[in-house]
């Protein structure tokens, strides 16, 4: 009875997991399908399907802008995620391990809070004005500056929690062995906690290849721009290029899907960090 009643437990479960699946699922196999329509084929409402590779043809095609925005998402993301790891990791060792003041780490800690609460849109006059005096806009360091502000306090809340997870015992063995606080964060502290900065280097290069707002504001469009602000610009007053869209969606997936396939296991060793307390 035990093995039945556990069984008619788990159906419902089953069920609303493949449910979940399918609804993720179909939508992304279903713009990957009209990825190879042409856009008559896409709204004709007869089923006319063939495999054409114009859309994708048409997007790198000579004098299109499109593999300049990709290059440019890709940089972004890179410059981001270097940032966001080199500085989150600093700071959430500091005030995982070093003990600051009250006086430094309470200003930082609501300064962390309160940034993501805050709507991006009621940043952007701010950043505009401060982006144009520092002759960043239009610039990849532009997008990549204001990024990291966007996504440094998540990093560094999120590295933070790694580091109270390592036992201070193993950094003051190093102390005592007369290693300096640098030595004792790169040698020692800092291996322990690696798929912890998997799992914050994937999240981060998630927000940032996504990211819309700031490079449709602090770009001009054209090859300055990202590739989200690439893939809105193919809706048009009078025509949307349905099949374009569809394709340069198939081609911004991929390389968050290698990253997350080729980073799967540190990411699950990451996100279970702390889940088994010794």
């Amino acid at each position: 009875m035990r093995g039945e009643d556990g069984r008619r437990a788990s159906v419902p479960v089953e069920a609303a997991l493949l449910a979940a699946i399918a609804i993720i699922v179909i939508p992304i196999a279903w713009g990957t399908m009209l990825a190879f329509q042409p856009n008559r084929a896409i709204v004709n409402p007869d089923w006319d399907f063939s495999m054409w590779l114009g859309n994708f043809e048409s997007l790198f095609a000579p004098g299109e802008p499109f593999l300049n925005q990709l290059l440019n998402s890709v940089l972004i993301t890179v410059g981001t995620v270097v940032l966001c790891l080199v500085i989150g990791s600093a700071a959430g060792y500091a005030l995982s391990k070093l003990n600051p003041p009250r006086w430094i780490t309470l200003p930082a800690l609501v300064l962390a809070a309160f940034i993501p609460m805050v709507p991006p849109m009621t940043l952007v006059p701010g950043m505009y004005l401060q982006m144009g005096a520092l002759g960043l806009l239009n610039t990849i360091g532009g997008l990549v500056l204001l990024n990291t502000v966007l996504n440094l306090p998540f990093a560094a809340l999120l590295m933070k929690s790694y580091f109270d997870g390592v036992p201070d015992e193993l950094r003051e063995a190093a102390l005592v062995d007369g290693a300096s606080e640098v030595r004792a964060f790169f040698r020692v502290v800092l291996p322990i906690v690696r798929p912890g900065m998997a799992a914050v280097a994937i999240f981060t290069a998630i927000m940032a290849w996504n990211e819309f707002l700031i490079g449709l504001t602090m770009t001009a469009g054209g090859r300055t721009a990202p590739l989200t602000v690439g893939i809105a610009s193919l809706v048009q007053p009078y025509e949307v290029t349905w099949g374009q869209m569809a394709a340069a969606g198939a081609v911004a997936a991929v390389p968050i899907i290698v990253l997350a396939i080729i980073a799967n296991r540190q990411i699950v060793a990451g996100l279970t960090t702390g889940a088994v307390k010794g």
